[in-house]
């Protein structure tokens, strides 16, 4: 029988048999299985939950060849009271990556207000959904783990990205040891600007939302609305990794619309992690958001 490898922290809820138990001190352990799964022998799985209400992933896990039709699992420290949607996708072509269906088969299941422990039999079916699989937020970035990348030239900065209808994931990478930033929409220099900036300190990210209020200054936002981030430090370069709303309904951000081409700006520090720092190199230049 498989077990599930942890790699980090349409519902179809009739192909799920759901057997609940009081759990002790708030949390909760939800144990899945996995029946009939014939079809998938061999072939890489992969599985996320996520917070419904937050966005945030909570833990990601991964089979590189399901060895048998039943195989199962357990996700621990689930919040009594809290809700969330479990996406998972069996690599039916083979050829390593998530691919919308029917290249690849995949489904989504909720489970809303976790009361205590529980078990999840999933049945197989083709009832497929597109869970547009998106990149892990770990501080590392593994090759085509973004649909979308670019180095710009002027700083030597490099730009990963990635989008759903509802969440842009972006990961950068810079030259030095210090704070590292990206600006969304600027309207003149840094003006207006939806800044995320962060520094990676020993094994301390500080990263934080911030709009620029004039052309060269940029101050923290009232409210915070980064939903995930991670970031490291190797090889002389800072990797940062972040997940925000395409549309936070915050006034010191701005909306980014699927499908649209924005403007970016682009700085670092090269030793200096202090993020109010003036920075080494910035530039400006524009990405295609995914449609």
């Amino acid at each position: 029988m498989n077990r599930m490898r942890r790699l980090g922290a349409g519902a179809i809820a009739a192909t799920f048999l759901l057997v609940l138990s009081i759990a002790a001190f708030g949390q909760a352990t939800l144990t899945l299985e996995f029946r009939e799964m014939g079809p998938h022998v061999g072939q890489l799985f992969e599985l996320r939950v996520v917070e419904i209400d937050t966005g945030r992933e909570i833990a990601r896990y991964a089979i590189s060849e399901i060895e048998g039709a039943s195989f199962d699992f357990e996700v621990p420290d689930l919040v009594i009271g809290a809700s969330y949607r479990i996406d998972f996708y069996a690599d039916a072509n083979g050829n390593g990556l998530y691919d919308a269906p029917p290249a690849d088969h995949a489904w989504r299941v909720e489970f809303p207000d976790v009361q205590g422990d529980a078990t999840l039999t999933f049945i197989h079916n083709v009832d497929f959904s597109d869970i547009e699989w998106p990149p892990q937020i770990d501080g590392t970035i593994g090759e085509s783990e973004y649909r979308n990348s670019m180095t710009d030239s002027a700083t030597g900065m490099s730009v990963s990205w990635q989008n759903d209808g509802s969440i842009l994931y972006v990961g950068l990478v810079a030259p030095g040891t210090g704070w590292l930033s990206i600006g969304f929409e600027p309207e003149r220099q840094m003006q207006g600007a939806d800044i995320i900036i962060g520094a990676v300190s020993g094994d301390q990210l500080v990263i934080e939302d911030h709009y620029g209020n004039a052309p060269t200054s940029h101050r923290k936002d009232t409210v915070d609305h980064i939903i995930q981030a991670a970031g490291s430090e190797s090889n002389g370069e800072t990797i940062l990794e972040f997940a925000i709303p395409l549309d936070s309904g915050d006034s010191q951000d701005k909306t980014l619309v699927a499908g649209s081409r924005i403007t970016i700006i682009l700085a670092y520090h090269a030793s200096n992690d202090r993020l109010t720092a003036r920075h080494t190199e910035r530039s400006a230049t524009s990405i295609t958001l995914d449609g």
